[in-house]
């Protein structure tokens, strides 16, 4: 399906090239990857879809000719797979869905079902031993939410919530209210060509360190789940009080001269560390959100606005085939802080970032 995106007849602002880079440039039609990098793109393009009507029909085309074209392939096997599921369920809750993409949706579910899980039941983000990361409730958490607005269905919502509760319990530091990037139930060190090697290996078989996208996902976790979450929910109070208090430090270790947050936001001042932009857009969106919903004191709408100005000057470039994000820690696993300081940065081909940038320039345009 070719589709073709109007140029705005005056001068377009960030969000609108983004936008443009995204479906032009990134993942035009024809190009969209069953993964979770593309699926954070495609959960922008869904809140995009509810804010911005004259953009309706062509993200409307765009979704429904790339799911229809991924679903054979389509899988629940490992969280990073399920994320993409956000398409299927956003097809069923506009009345766009066909026998193919329910087909699609109904395989992942239940292949979901039979990821390997923790002794209490949380999904491992391993399929070949059982590991807890942060990057996995966002993954788990889009999909499910998605469900949840498209049927109604509160089962959707329990997975969501029970999920994120039960990551909570071992990454989750109780002081600070950040998390740490991942837990290993075996505390055996694996040689898997991604991780670093024995991050595991200590008394709590969990890493040390407050990894900036890793918390990044479950800022945006939190907040997109509390929206939809009733606050007369006997769980509401724990998971409000969990975002806030992520937030409150977060808030502490926003880069005061560029409103940015670092690699690991909690060690600003350690050499090596640098500033970079995918965390500072999911921490941004999750400002902006939380403060306009009232789950956080309205001073955090500064916080947001703060963070979008230090993207827009500090992160985005212009270039002959459109704009760029700078600034981005490229795909990462499990380290010491050496690790996460050695990955550096990229400026190209990491939609996932991409994604989370028109997430929180959506919040400050529409909002």
């Amino acid at each position: 399906m070719l589709l073709v995106f109007q140029a705005a007849a005056h001068a377009a602002s960030p969000l609108e090239e983004l936008y443009q880079a995204a479906l032009t440039r990134d993942v035009p039609p024809g190009h969209y990857v069953y993964n979770w990098r593309d699926a954070v793109l495609l959960k922008s393009l869904t809140d995009l879809y509810r804010t911005t009507p004259d953009k309706q029909a062509e993200i409307a085309a765009y979704i429904a000719g790339e799911m229809e074209r991924v679903a054979p392939k389509a899988h629940g096997a490992h969280p990073n797979g399920i994320a993409s599921a956000v398409g299927f369920a956003f097809l069923k809750e506009t009345g766009r869905a066909t026998p193919a993409t329910d087909k699609a949706l109904a395989r992942v579910l239940a292949q979901y079902e039979r990821i390997p899980r923790t002794a209490d039941g949380a999904c491992s983000h391993r399929t070949d031993r059982v590991e807890l990361w942060d990057d996995t409730l966002y993954m788990l958490e889009i999909a499910f939410l998605g469900c949840y607005k498209a049927t109604g269905d509160k089962k959707f919502l329990d997975l969501a919530v029970r999920e994120t509760l039960l990551h909570a319990q071992r990454l989750m530091d109780p002081k600070s209210g950040l998390w740490y990037h991942g837990w290993s139930e075996s505390g055996l060190p694996v040689e898997d060509n991604c991780c670093q090697f024995s991050w595991n290996a200590n008394p709590l078989h969990r890493s040390n360190e407050f990894w900036g996208r890793g918390n990044g996902w479950i800022a945006m976790t939190l907040a997109d789940l509390l929206e939809c979450l009733p606050s007369t929910d006997a769980r509401y109070p724990a998971l409000q009080e969990m975002f806030r208090k992520m937030m409150k430090r977060l808030r502490c270790r926003q880069d005061r001269k560029t409103g940015l947050w670092y690699q690991l936001p909690d060690r600003p001042k350690d050499k090596g560390n640098y500033l970079e932009s995918s965390c500072t857009a999911m921490f941004g969106y999750a400002a902006l959100k939380g403060a306009r919903l009232g789950l956080l004191p309205a001073c955090y709408r500064k916080v947001g606005e703060k963070a979008w100005k230090g993207i827009t000057v500090h992160c985005l470039e212009k270039g002959d085939d459109g704009i760029h994000l700078t600034r981005i820690c490229p795909g990462t696993c499990i380290g010491d802080k050496a690790y996460y300081y050695g990955r550096g940065t990229v400026s190209r081909g990491e939609t996932y970032a991409l994604g989370a940038t028109l997430l929180l320039a959506n919040e400050m345009e529409n909002y």
